[in-house]
């Protein structure tokens, strides 16, 4: 593939994932006028994102293990309509007891997108360009929320009009699909020649012990970095309303300032990685800070919005250094071993599930007790993770500083680590 046909594959592929986006939140972000509309509770207003979440999750661990066995082209466009034709239902006045099982269709439907793309890009870009592939990805992420949350607040200054959120993803994700699947051209899979395999791209041996558990590590530090970052953005704009009596519109522009100022994750991400070279000790550090932030927010709450909102973004910023560095990072660096739609499936689907739970369980908490509760559950999230992060750094370093003892000796034949 030349240089040009990589450039576009990778802006087409960056289009896909950021209107994805809107398909995805378009109920999310509306949730506090979906309450009004509806007459529910926080509860039972969350059931429907919840259940999105969780099937966003485990479908994109199973899309991990399976997307190399189906035409990749197919598996994005499906995604694209399905979501579209959800999304166009909703609109034209779908009970709201359906919304819960549709919203779970639509779940499972995007989970094809992430680790799909990702593999995509893998397998048809040069190496060369692979870091620069990360960093435009990262940007779908946090720039397809932003511009999802922004044309929900821009729906929401008319109270009335909150629905055409639904109407205009619908439209979007039709377009995109059709985009996708005449302006891609020949998508290759993994049929690569020989010569061009290299050991990032094929596994040459099954996984080792030390590989396993630093992918299950992994793997908590992406459902706990969302259960933070996406059980809040979920309810900042209910938590602005409810705390400081703004409106709808603005409580969610407020909540806007989350994914605007993660954009400048996508660059700080590959620099601490190209830094600390170590997946963990970058999650440790961010883990510590995000636990002080919020209880920053738990002792600020009652006094002013502005410290709060600014708490927030810098949490959002935080959790998302953690989210990048296993979601994009972790996929395109991670050697041998794995595969990248795998590790893009198992870590992307951890964080959902994460988010899943955190959005079910934080509106249950406020409904019980109020918000405190619910903060002091995402500290104690942060503390675990960050105690894990610290254990296996310190029982690694001393099984390295033992190999190192054991070279200095006579006839030692043990074999370094990778």
């Amino acid at each position: 593939m030349t240089k040009r046909k990589e450039i576009w594959l990778i802006i087409i592929c960056w289009i896909a994932y950021t209107v994805a986006q809107l398909g995805r939140y378009s109920y999310a972000s509306n949730v506090t006028l979906i309450m009004d509309r509806f007459a529910v509770e926080h509860a039972t207003a969350s059931l429907p994102a919840t259940l999105f979440f969780f099937a966003y999750g485990i479908g994109q661990i199973c899309v991990g293990f399976l997307c190399h066995k189906f035409n990749r082209k197919l598996l994005v466009v499906s995604a694209l309509i399905i979501s579209g034709v959800i999304n166009f239902i909703i609109f034209f006045g779908a009970p709201f007891i359906t919304i819960k099982y549709m919203w779970l269709l639509n779940g499972f439907a995007q989970a094809n997108l992430w680790p799909v793309l990702l593999l995509i890009l893998r397998e048809n870009v040069s190496p060369e360009r692979i870091g620069a592939t990360g960093i435009v990805m990262a940007t779908a992420s946090t720039g397809g929320k932003f511009a999802a949350i922004g044309v929900c607040a821009i729906f929401a200054i008319d109270t009335s009009a909150f629905m055409y959120c639904f109407l205009t993803a619908g439209i979007l994700l039709f377009t995109v699909a059709i985009l996708f699947l005449f302006g891609t051209g020949k998508i290759k899979g993994i049929e690569i020649k020989e010569k061009e395999i290299t050991q990032r791209e094929i596994p040459k041996q099954k996984p080792d012990k030390k590989a396993i558990i630093l992918l299950l590590l992994l793997g908590e530090f992406s459902l706990a970095c969302y259960a933070i970052s996406g059980g809040l953005q979920q309810w900042i704009p209910a938590i602005i309303k409810e705390s400081y009596g703004m409106s709808d519109a603005i409580s969610i522009f407020m909540s806007i300032f989350l994914p605007l100022f993660t954009l400048s994750v996508a660059f700080i991400s590959p620099y601490l990685y190209k830094k600390l070279k170590n997946y963990v000790l970058i999650s440790l550090i961010a883990f510590v800070t995000g636990a002080i932030l919020i209880a920053g927010v738990l002792l600020l709450l009652d006094a002013s919005w502005i410290p709060v909102i600014i708490l927030f973004t810098m949490e959002a910023i935080t959790m998302s250094i953690v989210s990048n560095t296993t979601t994009v990072q972790v996929p395109l660096t991670f050697k041998g071993k794995f595969d990248a739609g795998f590790l893009a499936g198992y870590l992307n689907g951890a964080c959902y599930i994460g988010m899943a739970i955190a959005t079910y369980v934080l509106g249950y908490m406020a409904d019980a007790s109020g918000w405190t509760g619910a903060f002091i559950l995402l500290i104690c999230i942060a503390a675990v993770s960050a105690l894990l992060a610290l254990i296996y750094l310190i029982f690694n370093k001393k099984k390295k500083e033992d190999k190192t003892i054991q070279k200095d000796l006579p006839c030692d034949k043990t074999v370094e680590d990778e």
